[in-house]
């Protein structure tokens, strides 16, 4: 029983890991964006940042850090 609460712990840490760097990632692309914003409509460097799909990468990261979050909070689905 001590291994299987072991094996559980160390998930639960690699998840932790793992939330923590998509946070990371979505803090990064949401200061892109606010960069892009920075410039006027049709800049050549805005146009090069919004053709990245900022806004897709941003709805993806977010729901890896739901299914993360979730995951943390009810494990093995309970």
């Amino acid at each position: 029983m001590e291994r299987e609460q072991q094996q559980a712990v160390a998930r639960q840490e690699v998840m932790v890991e793992e939330l923590r760097k998509a946070e990371l990632v979505r803090d990064r692309l949401e200061s892109l964006e606010q960069s892009a914003k920075a410039y006027p409509e049709g800049h050549d460097m805005r146009v090069l940042i919004e053709e990245l799909h900022i806004k897709q990468a941003l709805r993806a990261v977010e729901e890896e850090i739901r299914s993360l979050r979730e995951a943390l909070i009810h494990p093995r689905g309970t």
